[in-house]
């Protein structure tokens, strides 16, 4: 009938509008942060009919039914969630969602229902709340504790991050959270590392054994650590090499050449020590003269000639120019270097050493320090002399002594420095796996008192204020090594710090907000929470770029950003609108070619109706 055709083309032209009006408001938001497009489902109406089938007899085939459509319906405008693309904006607070996940908001306090939104353009306001500017509510998410621990139990709240928040001081050796050492071993508060010159433990060794000591180099360095209140204190640590019981032995002639016709030797009459050093002597090309070198220096020596060199006197012999090439060698029988004969790291494996360092600390500002007064010792039976400590604390003092292998690297401190021939220092006279540093292994500098700070302008605690906190600090050495290259001794990290104010906030593709503080700390503050839905459909848009739960989208699931379903949070950037102008371009034709196309059929319809109005005249 011609009136079910004009009903029929209303349908469409409602339809098809309403298609046009997504579309509409798709481009109209292309730009808008966070927004989702939306698509338009059709469904046909109602069916009226004509006929009705009938069941295959034994004398027809069945018939079948007629049905006609009335017209078109909106079957579901559908909201599609396809991510959008990110514009950096390096803004710490504006934040995107890369993957499933939705933002939650809710008015300050837990006050009304929560909204879920894609727009992450958020801020601290003049409370320090994190929320949405636009409409003012408040991020939800969870805080953190006083130790930057995060329980994630039982419904988001407000994040709230005050201006100038602090973070509190924390003297050096107090740091629980902090521990420095190797793997399976970190129990110290301070990390040395570098390398302390192995040549100058060669020259002191060579020294002692020529009986002037002090010939080796001292390495020093500062650093700053801390006390309970904050108070920076200067330290200078300094690495002397220390070859305290070497001996020098005698002067050897380990090889020797027949001259003058084998009337005489290259080499006669020796006497003193070298000092550990090898000398050589070559008669040179003409016959003439010999040299004289132990690698570094060099000499030259006429025939019959006594020469005092490296502490060793010796008589050249006659030697003639048919002696030319001729050589012969010098070196020390009996000579020590003072070293142990082993020593244990802290796994008690056995390391024969190669150098020994004294450490020793000095305060400018008065702090005082328990030090070694008299080093421990180990006699030839084995019998162990523990080291002595200074009777009232020092401000300048030996606190230990390192001991390094012969490839260079560290084995292990200890308070013993005397060691008889043939005996070793183990046990507990050295550092163990997790056991605490200690004066008798030579790895803590234990404080006494913390001095004024004048002289490394340093705060001092006020006539009658709190007294900063006393005890040990555990020194770790074993990034350090003993190479023959120059020192570079330095300390890598140490656990104390003072006081500091927030100064910059970062948040992790997992949403934890972490607060960098002017002490160069960095503490957790916080964890944006983000939600997802059983049926995303099922949300309600309610402006603004925000969604609503309903019945049928589900309860919100809360969790973590990056864990499960969830995508990740990425800090300094907004998500884009995921709208196409192309496509939507593309949908638009269709819909303006379907919508005339309807009004078509509704002209058709009213022309015949007419044509049928005129069959009475």
């Amino acid at each position: 009938m011609a009136f079910d055709s004009l009903f029929i083309g209303v349908t469409g032209l409602e339809s098809y509008q309403n298609q046009i009006d997504v579309i509409s408001n798709n481009i109209a938001n292309v730009g808008t942060t966070g927004f989702k497009g939306q698509d338009v489902n059709f469904q046909d109406l109602i069916y009226q009919a004509q006929s009705f089938a009938t069941a295959p007899t034994q004398s027809t085939g069945g018939v079948n039914g007629q049905d006609a459509g009335l017209g078109v319906k909106i079957g579901s405008i559908d909201t599609n969630y396809a991510q959008g693309g990110l514009r950096t904006t390096g803004v710490n607070t504006n934040l995107a969602m890369n993957g499933d996940g939705f933002f939650i908001l809710r008015k300050p306090n837990a006050n009304g229902a929560p909204v879920y939104t894609r727009n992450g353009d958020f801020s601290l306001n003049s409370n320090g709340l994190l929320y949405d500017g636009s409409n003012g509510l408040a991020v939800q998410g969870y805080l953190a504790d006083k130790n930057g621990n995060i329980s994630q139990t039982g419904s988001p709240g407000d994040i709230t991050i005050p201006l100038g928040l602090q973070s509190q001081a924390v003297g050096t050796g107090l740091n629980a959270k902090l521990k420095f050492g190797a793997s399976g071993d970190q129990v110290f508060d301070v990390s040395l590392g570098g390398n302390v010159d192995q040549t100058q433990w060669i020259k002191e060794a060579q020294g002692v054994q020529n009986g002037t000591a002090g010939t080796g180099q001292p390495y020093s360095m500062s650093t700053t650590i801390y006390d309970s209140l904050g108070n920076a204190h200067l330290a200078q640590i300094t690495y002397t090499p220390d070859a305290t019981g070497a001996t020098g032995g005698n002067a050897n002639i380990a090889s020797n050449s027949p001259v003058n016709g084998g009337a005489g030797n290259l080499i006669n009459a020796i006497s003193g020590s070298t000092g550990g050093k090898t000398i050589s002597v070559t008669v040179n090309a003409g016959g003439t003269t010999a040299t004289i070198s132990d690698g570094s220096t060099t000499v030259t020596g006429n025939p019959n000639q006594t020469l005092t060199f490296d502490g060793a006197t010796f008589t050249l012999g006659n030697f003639q120019p048919a002696d030319a090439g001729k050589a012969g060698t010098i070196n020390n029988a009996g000579g020590t270097n003072g070293l142990p004969a082993q020593v244990a790291d802290a796994n008690g494996v056995l390391h024969t050493p190669a150098a020994r360092w004294r450490m020793t600390m000095s305060f400018a500002d008065g702090t005082t320090f328990d030090a070694i007064q008299t080093p421990g010792s180990i006699n030839g039976g084995g019998v162990v002399t523990p080291a002595v400590n200074s009777a009232t604390p020092v401000s300048s003092g030996t606190v230990g002594f390192a001991y390094f292998d012969q490839n260079g690297q560290f084995v292990n401190t200890s308070s013993i420095e005397g060691v008889a021939a043939g005996q070793s220092i183990t046990g507990a006279n050295v550092h163990t796996v997790n056991s605490g540093p200690s004066l008798a292994n030579g790895n803590q500098l234990n404080i006494r008192s913390w001095g004024t700070g004048s002289a490394n302008n340093s705060v001092a605690p006020t006539a009658g204020g709190p007294a900063p906190q006393t005890g040990p600090i555990g020194l770790d050495m074993h990034n350090s090594t003993s190479l023959a290259s120059t020192s570079t001794a330095n300390v890598l990290a140490q656990n104390g710090y003072a006081a500091g104010i927030l100064s910059n906030l970062t948040v992790g593709t997992d949403g934890t907000i972490s607060g960098a503080f002017s002490n160069g700390q960095t503490t957790t503050l916080g964890r944006v929470a983000v939600a997802t839905f059983q049926n995303e459909q099922g949300l309600q848009r309610i402006g603004g770029s925000d969604f609503a739960a309903t019945a049928n989208s589900g309860l919100a699931q809360v969790g973590t950003a990056g864990v499960g379903r969830f995508g990740a949070m990425q800090s300094g950037a907004l998500e884009q609108s995921n709208v196409s102008i192309a496509d939507e371009f593309t949908k638009m034709i269709s819909a303006q070619s379907a919508y005339q196309a309807n009004s078509k059929s509704i002209t058709t319809a009213s022309e015949d109706m007419q044509t049928v109005m005129q069959l009475i005249r």
